[in-house]
């Protein structure tokens, strides 16, 4: 190998290692005012990419107009009496890489320094005296025409970012200024204007007078409205628009329908475009664009539990029957414990992405290791969401069961009307330290009136999460009461059993209830339980957990409390939470495992 070729390879070398120059830069030493006017200081010269090897030469070229950039710094914070000396020196440190600082690595190859190796480097030293600082003396912001009295402005001048006795920030009234026109764009003020937008500053008494007006002009309004081609009526889409032809503009309310619109999960994209206002009519037309989704969607999927074992899922909808904007689902699941098989068809509501009626039919088979049923069900539904911000279902529902429980064979025909309600918050979906869920429902049958036997039924099932040292708390409790005079006559489904994965852990799948004379579980009309988890994170998505349930199915006069305790380990996968968990029953000893997926809330 030449020299030549020897030294462009220690020169390529030296390269790959990369230069001190880009770590050891000059030093900035400020010395005078509060920290705030150092910082916009250190902002304006923006001295940090000067180099220790840098010439003389070169660095004057650097601080040219350094002056003019401190005295911008200080006025921009209210001081316009500053004084300041800056003084440029050389002065040694060590070295902060594995090359010599100052000494580009390609010129110089061989002159290689260790960390904290001496070096040589310029130091900016700057002494100052900022002086006083310029007060507010008169703060004068006022919205004239229209707008005046409108809360859009109103809101905003009783939150201003200053006010009079305060220090003079010349962001602050720049601030003002850009509220202002923002929210006058945003509420179709477009005609309006500053007439007045004045920040005077007298520097013998270091005061400052703002004054600053706005001509709104008119509001603009909606005008009109179109829709470009789609697969669905345009009496389906106006439905989910957040405002009408001839009410104030809001430039957010474009957003909001544009949100509505991806929701209904009816389009891949839509597009929601804003014509310029005409200032003849007053008014702002809109246009909206919309590309659909397949009509077709499957789904497919796999999961286990103890309670049920493992369990095959598929599923077929169609997201637009008509245009209408009808959709049907076909849903199947299979697993040693339930299988069944539904159809339901979906209309949308006068507010569709919360109201809609549904119609159902479907087939299910439950096979435990206290009974056996196998049910067919029709049902309408009408779903909604109320201004309180519950879900209601109104409902209708047909049910024929064949049930064996405790080796007795019958079949019970109802027909119930139900009314439930649901309602849930939580700061995260995914894992959740800090919500709650409600959800209560009442229904009833009349002997006679298609049913072989009259009754009532209510349930209310409850959770809530809140965060404890580090970890969080999870507490749920459950209750249903039946009313009926043949209690033989109520299906498996309708009966109360407890034990399992999301009851009283420690014990199998339903079986705690009321015993026959042969000690066989029967179920009960009433049921009653109640849980309290800790979890905390250990590692990652996984945290271990402790709990105590407890709990029953029961009749009026016979109640006996069971209860267990019991440790998890939790993880939360990408496709939601899984759990294992050990229960121990308090009174009969041993263990039980159990295994289960789903959300939290």
């Amino acid at each position: 190998m030449s020299k030549r070729v020897k030294r462009l390879t220690a020169i390529l070398l030296c390269c790959t290692c990369g230069q001190v120059t880009a770590n050891d830069n000059a030093t900035l030493v400020i010395h005078g005012g509060k920290s705030t006017l150092q910082d916009n200081i250190r902002a304006h010269l923006a001295l940090n990419d000067i180099a220790c090897d840098l010439s003389e030469a070169k660095l004057r070229g650097q601080l040219r107009g350094s002056d003019d950039k401190i005295s911008e710094a200080l006025r921009a914070l209210g001081y316009y009496h500053g004084k300041w000396t800056l003084t440029k020196s050389r002065d040694k440190r060590l070295a902060q890489d594995t090359d010599k600082s100052g000494l580009s690595a390609v010129t110089k190859p061989l002159q290689r320094l260790k960390k904290n190796d001496e070096i040589e480097c310029w130091q900016l030293e700057l002494a100052l005296q900022p002086g006083p600082v310029t007060k507010i003396a008169t703060l004068n912001v006022a919205i004239e025409g229209p707008g005046k009295s409108d809360a859009v402005f109103l809101d905003y001048l009783q939150k201003l970012p200053t006010k009079a006795g305060n220090n003079l920030r010349h962001s602050d009234y720049e601030d003002i200024k850009k509220e202002i026109s923002q929210r006058a764009r945003n509420a179709g003020y477009f005609d309006g204007k500053f007439s007045q937008h004045n920040l005077d500053i007298n520097t013998d008494t270091n005061t400052a007078a703002i004054t600053i007006t706005y001509q709104s002009g008119a509001r603009y309004l909606f005008g009109d409205i179109t829709f470009g081609p789609s697969l669905l009526n345009d009496s389906l889409l106006v439905r989910y628009l957040p405002f009408q032809s001839n009410t104030p503009f809001e430039a957010d309310k474009l957003i909001t329908l544009q949100n509505n619109l991806v929701s209904s999960n009816y389009f891949a994209s839509v597009s929601v475009d804003q014509d310029n206002p005409d200032a003849n009519s007053g008014k702002v037309a809109t246009y909206i664009s919309t590309t659909p989704k397949k009509e077709y969607e499957t789904t497919a999927g796999i999961g286990a539990s103890t309670d049920t074992g493992p369990r095959l899922s598929y599923g077929l909808s169609n997201r637009r029957v008509n245009a209408d904007g009808d959709t049907y689902q076909i849903s199947s699941q299979y697993s040693p414990v339930l299988s069944n098989i539904g159809y339901q068809y979906s209309q949308p509501g006068t507010k569709p992405l919360t109201d809609k009626t549904v119609w159902s039919t479907g087939v299910q088979q439950k096979d435990t290791d206290t009974s056996e049923s196998t049910s067919y069900r029709a049902e309408v539904a009408l779903i909604s969401l109320i201004d309180s911000g519950w879900v209601q279902t109104l409902s209708l529902k047909f049910l024929r069961e064949n049930f064996e429980i405790a080796n007795v064979d019958n079949t019970s025909t109802l027909l119930m009307p139900g009314l439930a309600y649901a309602r849930s918050k939580a700061n995260d979906r995914r894992y959740p330290t800090q919500g709650w869920r409600i959800t209560t429902a009442v229904r009833g049958a009349l002997d006679g009136v298609v049913s072989s036997v009259s009754l009532a039924q209510f349930e209310l099932d409850g959770k809530i999460i809140f965060p404890l040292l580090g970890g969080r708390v999870i507490s749920r409790g459950g209750l249903g009461i039946t009313a009926l005079d043949d209690f033989s006559e109520l299906p498996a489904s309708l009966r109360f059993f407890a034990g399992g994965d999301n009851s009283v852990r420690g014990f199998a799948y339903e079986s705690l209830g009321p015993e026959d004379s042969a000690g066989e579980v029967i179920g009960g009309k009433h049921r009653l339980t109640g849980s309290l988890e800790y979890d905390h994170r250990v590692w990652g998505d996984f945290a271990l957990a402790t709990f105590y349930d407890a709990g029953n199915a029961f009749d009026t006069s016979d109640f006996t409390f069971y209860s267990s305790v019991g440790i998890g380990l939790r993880w939360f996968s990408p496709i939601g939470p899984i759990r294992v968990d050990f229960g121990f029953p308090l009174k009969d000893g041993g263990f039980r495992f159990h295994l289960s997926m789903g959300p939290d809330l």
